[in-house]
């Protein structure tokens, strides 16, 4: 058995190994992915200055003594609107040109009057009763970006809002990771997974399928769920193959990982030619979670023990870190919080891995509180954690007010 420190080492040394190749999509369907290659912008934005309101371009100048009682009066000279062609001729002293929204600003006018601040007279001239200042509702070329500017990164999880800038940059398409490839095996004879079915004597429904076939995606896999094979072990090795076959890069195993008559997993893995990289590790709950990666380039693979809070600590902790290692992502930094009241584990040289409550302390810092039934069958405290509290090894009393690290 190895500490989580070591196993973690482990896991981001194999992956990174084996980072995953890149692919180009057009930008709609960069959300969620990570990018892999820098983007600049290839033209400014604004890319022309233009106009922030509808009313009228003129210069400065031409109004900088106008008054309620002694307003000036323009001569409107044309009509500019957004999309349309920018005008060709630059207004003398004393004519403006009438400007909507967007419409680029012509030459030699320097300030925008709102058409709510004007009037007209009866031939259609322009009063304005009020000085305006240069550059008024103008929003100047590259105001937003410049030519050049650094838009994207290598490594950024690519947002909404990213697509939004580079489409109005023109920007049709981004290099990113592509997305990996995920296989989901459940095993156990006891095992339901139609919900909709009644349950047998000793049966239980499969909940760790379901909440691994939502989870992964969010996690931004690809993910074909391979069945439950209950206790079959030739089954299981026509599985894993078939997964290695398929192109996968990760195989996600629920269940027959312990020490059990039925938990092949760890033989199915030697049989095929495997490297079993480890099998346990001091945590609590999960300790018998394996990780591995089949023969000739195959994929690597978790075998997660088949209890639900277990399955959902190895799939936080040690998937999802290796998901990191393969997309070339610095390791996760967590978050910290105080104990809200003392805490003590029953095996000191374990860590623990606890749903737990995120809220504040009376001086405003971060405090977490361990809900109560945290054994691993226990599915009832998801309904009310926010995070993870993280209790480390060697200490079996964990007092009110120590720091801790937590995860969402």
């Amino acid at each position: 058995m190895i500490s989580y420190v070591e196993a973690l080492s482990m896991i981001r040394a194999q992956g990174g190994k084996s980072r995953l190749d890149t692919e180009t999509v057009p930008v709609e369907e960069i959300s969620g992915r990570i990018c892999a290659a820098e983007v600049r912008a290839p033209m400014a934005n604004q890319p022309f200055d233009n106009s922030a309101m509808d009313g009228f371009a003129l210069r400065a100048e031409d109004v900088m003594a106008a008054v309620n009682d002694n307003p000036v009066v323009l001569e409107m000279i044309g009509h500019i609107a957004a999309g349309g062609e920018m005008a060709s001729r630059t207004p003398a002293k004393g004519q403006c040109y009438e400007i909507m929204t967007g419409a680029p600003v012509p030459p030699g006018c320097d300030t925008v009057v709102p058409v709510e601040k004007t009037e007209k007279d009866k031939t259609g001239r322009i009063i304005i009763r009020s000085p305006a200042a240069k550059g008024d509702n103008i929003r100047l070329a590259g105001h937003d970006f410049a030519v050049g500017d650094r838009v994207l990164e290598p490594g950024m999880t690519l947002q909404p809002g990213h697509v939004l800038a580079l489409a109005t940059l023109g920007i049709p398409a981004v290099e990113v990771l592509r997305r990996p490839r995920a296989a989901l095996i459940s095993t156990g004879l006891e095992v339901v997974d139609d919900l909709s079915a009644g349950l047998g004597a000793g049966q239980i429904y499969n909940s760790t399928g379901p909440y691994l076939r939502a989870v992964l995606p969010q996690m931004g896999m690809k993910l074909e769920f391979l069945g439950t094979v209950a206790d079959d072990a030739p089954l299981y090795r026509s599985k894993l193959l078939k997964a290695a076959g398929d192109g996968c890069d990760i195989i996600v195993s629920t269940g027959a990982v312990s020490a059990g008559v039925h938990d092949f997993v760890p033989s199915v893995l030697r049989e095929i030619g495997a490297e079993i990289f480890f099998h346990k590790v001091a945590i609590r709950p999960g300790k018998p979670v394996l990780f591995a990666k089949l023969p000739n380039g195959g994929p690597f693979l978790f075998g997660l023990p088949g209890n639900p809070v277990s399955t959902a600590v190895g799939l936080r902790f040690f998937v999802y870190p290796l998901l990191r290692a393969l997309q070339g992502l610095e390791p996760e930094v967590p978050g910290y919080a105080r104990l809200s009241e003392d805490y003590k584990k029953k095996k000191a040289d374990l860590r623990f891995f606890l749903r737990a409550q995120l809220g504040n302390s009376k001086d405003g810092a971060n405090e977490v509180k361990i809900l109560r039934d945290q054994q691993s069958f226990m599915v009832s405290p998801f309904l009310k954690s926010d995070v993870w509290a993280v209790l480390p090894e060697d200490d079996s009393l964990n007092a009110a007010g120590d720091v801790i690290e937590i995860y969402r």
